[in-house]
């Protein structure tokens, strides 16, 4: 009879011994957080402590803003962000932009996050990849830009083959 308690005890204890831990509200308050200080205010500690080294960003809204800086251009399907290196080394060369949370943001972004526990962060959690999608007309006016609307006449544009 002995022998069976003990193996029924252990598969008990089974499930919390491989359970991976998940995010809580503060964990999430706190990432949002940071990622929008990230991009209002770069800083590479803040980075550091909000990305892995392994982090990568797809957003065509991105790279419109980088292609439109007149740098050599990215494909639009491709990263925009390779690594947090390539982050910090394209975010830390940009002005600081004000963004305002919460604000009414048209756009969608998805993070995905993974569990990261050190020393000094505020959250045992990193985020690892983005996927998002904004308006950038309005990023680029709160840069400081003047969009002028197209004239009200209607083009013909031919495409040859």
């Amino acid at each position: 009879m002995k022998l069976l308690v003990l193996p029924a005890l252990l598969a008990l204890c089974l499930p919390f011994a491989t359970a991976k831990p998940c995010l809580s509200q503060s964990d999430v308050n706190t990432l949002t957080t940071h990622f929008g200080d990230l991009v209002s205010a770069y800083s590479q500690k803040l980075a550091n402590q909000t990305l892995t080294v392994n982090f990568v960003d797809y957003s065509e809204s991105i790279i419109t803003l980088m292609d439109s800086a007149g740098t050599t251009p990215k494909a639009l399907l491709g990263m925009a962000f390779t690594s947090r290196a390539n982050f910090e080394a394209e975010s830390s060369a940009q002005p600081s932009v004000p963004f305002q949370s919460p604000q009414p943001v048209v756009g969608i972004s998805v993070l995905q996050t993974v569990y990261r526990p050190g020393r000094g962060n505020a959250t045992n959690f990193k985020i690892n990849e983005v996927w998002a999608e904004f308006d950038s007309a309005a990023w680029l006016i709160d840069l400081g830009f003047t969009i002028t609307p197209p004239s009200s006449k209607k083009r013909e544009i031919a495409f040859e083959a």
